[in-house]
């Protein structure tokens, strides 16, 4: 759910005129990637449906629950293409899944602030926003830390608001494990609220996550006898990186 969230932050973003030209999420035509970069990961997701039900007539009360789940496993590949002067990196990212997830290419611009701004013609997954979420420039910036190495990031419009906690909990000459907290709430025809637990394993000397755990849940009401459960798992591995020579 809080991917599904990310694409309406998305789309919001995309439409609003400030980033129109700065944030133009068409490549270059003959641009080539700079760096290329090569994930595996895991996806796990359960959805449980809880009605509530006064019975026929108001006779009654019930409840009535459903639930289903969904996983998945593959590699994603990420081509970094440029940045822009407003530090926007454009990046194409695409998904080889073993089962129904795999995506072709879409570029994406990706802040240090998190946010990426997709093509909206294009599939792109939740584990695919989560392994270009943490690319953009100053993505770690010592400006904004504070004296218990921790900083936050807050983002919001009209039917939606993010806020982002991340804290340096270990730093071995740049090798960092970062910790990870974010509620995201929507408001709307849909009232939906998603907390997020996460750590980050971030090369700060390459400027890169080389891994990312995240575990979500997300809880949505619809009406007011209606709620949706959502529990999600992410893990992402680095496999490979064009920048490390070896």
């Amino acid at each position: 759910m809080k991917r599904l969230a990310t694409a309406t932050v998305l789309a919001a973003a995309l439409a609003a005129p400030g980033l129109r030209a700065s944030a133009d999420p068409s490549p270059a035509p003959a641009a080539a990637p700079i760096r290329h970069l090569v994930y595996s990961f895991t996806y796990g997701t359960s959805t449980d449906l809880e009605i509530h039900d006064s019975g026929i007539g108001g006779g009654g009360s019930g409840t009535s629950n459903f639930s289903g789940g969904a996983g998945d496993q593959g590699t994603i590949a990420v081509d970094v293409i440029r940045e822009q002067p407003d530090h926007g990196l454009v990046v194409s990212v695409s998904e080889n899944a073993q089962h129904d997830r795999s995506a072709p290419a879409a570029t994406c611009v990706v802040y240090g602030n998190t946010t990426a701004i997709c093509d909206p013609n294009k599939k792109v997954n939740e584990e695919e926003l989560t392994a270009v979420s943490f690319l953009g420039a100053n993505f770690i910036d010592p400006a904004l830390i504070d004296s218990n190495k921790h900083w936050r990031i807050e983002n919001s419009g009209p039917q939606y608001s993010m806020v982002s906690d991340f804290t340096i909990k270990s730093n071995v000459n740049g090798a960092m494990s970062i910790g990870e907290v974010r509620q995201t709430k929507e408001t709307g025809s849909h009232v939906q609220t998603t907390n997020t637990n996460g750590t980050i394993a971030y090369d700060f000397n390459k400027q890169v996550p080389t891994g990312v755990t995240e575990y979500e849940i997300g809880r949505q009401q619809q009406g007011s006898d209606q709620y949706t459960t959502q529990k999600t798992q992410t893990v992402l591995n680095l496999t490979s990186d064009s920048g490390v020579k070896t």
